[in-house]
């Protein structure tokens, strides 16, 4: 039976199985066809930022929409086919009045080879399970193949979408390189016009060049990332759909198909599997009496050898157990001497401790005592010297007062000396001058010592006293 399963399993799995698959000179044929039409429709808009966007922009814009258009073909024929077997999923329906569980079935046979004809994924997929079913007559060779089947389809899902994928993530590559050309082009035309920069004109074009090269970058970046995520949208809802499509087909197949199909093992004959038992058993195996004896002797000696074993691991046992004891008491003696040496240490570092904070607490009481004497101290020679400044003030004041006598002195005198003119003015006149001359005489022997004590020189000296020198 392994034989004939195992044959009929590599016969059915060298069957084609590429239902979901896409030829690719159909999916080229497409994308040239959207490639052909996207750049006739905007033929018409050739004067207009996107017409200038798609024709003049370098040729990376056409390499972008030519992938971008692979991948829409790829992206519309897949979703077209997915389309097709998710009605033919919801249409299949497996009649109640099949004989599943008999594989050698004429009407077995025949539901199978209406599969085959029918063609999408999931009339297919039933169709091989049940030719390896009808081979086999298992259904566990059946559930067998039906999980190679599902995992083989998740595995070319997902390598089908591998050159979409690809192509998407070449795009903005694409963009990045057109980014790189018309910086390039930009930065060249800026020293060529930093070369030719000479009237208002080549001024004009060399701007025009610089401009124009960072138009190409920006605008080359901007359709290449627009077009990779107007195609990768769609392109991962399509390979969900189809991961979709393949989970409900194998739900179909687990639900439907396969608890209806027979398991070989269970219409097995149980009185003769029983016989066969009690005659193998009393052919192979000796009388049970006679295995007794044997048994009790042998349990014997085992039990002897046992308990002599036991008995020298008990006695090394003890010995390990004795040595051990006198390795714990040597070391909770060592624990204990380490102990009161370190609580004698201990005592004697906290003693030491106190003795310091008692000498840190008498010197600060020492300075706190010093300081208040001397801020003491302080203000009392700051109020000595605080009165000496205010006698020392008002004897200036004296000083000021009597220099502001002198100046008024002085004034008097010049009013006198006006005087003085005037009346030897006066006494010409008159002719009375030598009376008025003897009379001038007389007062100004009067005014020399007051000129004289006015014309010597004044010095104000201030003398700070001491209050300890009295």
């Amino acid at each position: 039976m392994n034989k004939l399963s195992s044959k009929s399993k590599s016969r059915v799995r060298g069957s084609k199985r590429q239902e979901l698959e896409i030829n690719l000179p159909f999916v080229l044929g497409v994308a040239a066809a959207i490639f052909v039409v996207v750049y006739a429709i905007l033929l018409l808009f050739r004067d207009t930022y996107l017409g200038i966007l798609f024709y003049e922009r370098g040729f990376t814009q056409y390499v972008a929409v030519a992938l971008a258009a692979i991948v829409a073909a790829i992206t519309i024929l897949k979703y077209i086919k997915l389309r097709y077997e998710y009605r033919a999923l919801n249409r299949i329906w497996i009649a109640d009045h099949i004989p599943l569980n008999q594989p050698e079935s004429h009407e077995v046979k025949y539901f199978q080879e209406r599969l085959t004809k029918d063609g999408n994924l999931v009339a297919m997929r039933c169709s091989r399970i049940l030719k390896a079913y009808i081979q086999s007559g298992d259904r566990a060779v059946a559930n067998e193949f039906a999980l190679d089947d599902s995992s083989f389809y998740l595995s070319a899902s997902e390598s089908s979408y591998s050159i979409p994928r690809i192509l998407v993530w070449a795009i903005p590559l694409l963009g990045f390189i057109g980014t790189v050309i018309g910086i390039s082009q930009a930065v060249n035309g800026f020293s060529g016009f930093l070369e030719q920069a000479g009237d208002v004109e080549q001024i004009k074009e060399g701007i025009g060049t610089v401009t124009g090269g960072l138009a190409v970058a920006f605008d080359t970046t901007l359709l290449a990332l627009f077009l990779s995520v107007v195609v990768m949208i769609p392109l991962v809802l399509v390979e969900r759909y189809e991961s979709r499509l393949l989970l409900g087909i194998d739900v179909f197949i687990n639900d439907k198909l396969l608890p209806r199909l027979r398991d070989k093992n269970k219409h097995l004959d149980e009185a003769a599997v029983d016989r066969a038992v009690k005659d193998a058993i009393d052919g192979h195996f000796p009388n049970p009496e006679a295995l007794v004896e044997p048994a009790q002797l042998y349990a014997q000696q085992a039990a002897q050898a046992l308990a002599q074993g036991f008995m020298a691991e008990i006695s090394k046992v003890q010995d390990v157990n004795s040595q051990v004891m006198d390795r714990v008491t040597q070391i909770r003696e060592l624990a204990t001497q380490d102990r009161q040496e370190f609580m004698t240490f201990f005592t004697q570092q906290q003693q030491a401790s106190q003795e310091l904070i008692y000498q840190i607490k008498t010197t600060v009481d020492e300075i706190r005592s010093k300081n208040v004497a001397t801020a003491n101290d302080l203000s009392d020679r700051t109020q000595e010297i605080s009165n000496q400044l205010e006698n020392a003030a008002k004897a200036l004041e004296h000083r000021v007062a009597a220099l502001e006598q002198a100046s008024s002195k002085f004034s008097d005198f010049k009013n006198l000396q006006s005087s003085l003119d005037d009346s030897l003015r006066s006494l010409e006149k008159t002719a009375q001058l030598e009376t008025v001359l003897v009379g001038v005489r007389d007062n100004l022997g009067k005014l020399e010592p007051i000129l004289q004590q006015l014309n010597k020189p004044r010095r104000i000296t201030l003398v700070e006293q001491d209050g300890n020198n009295k």
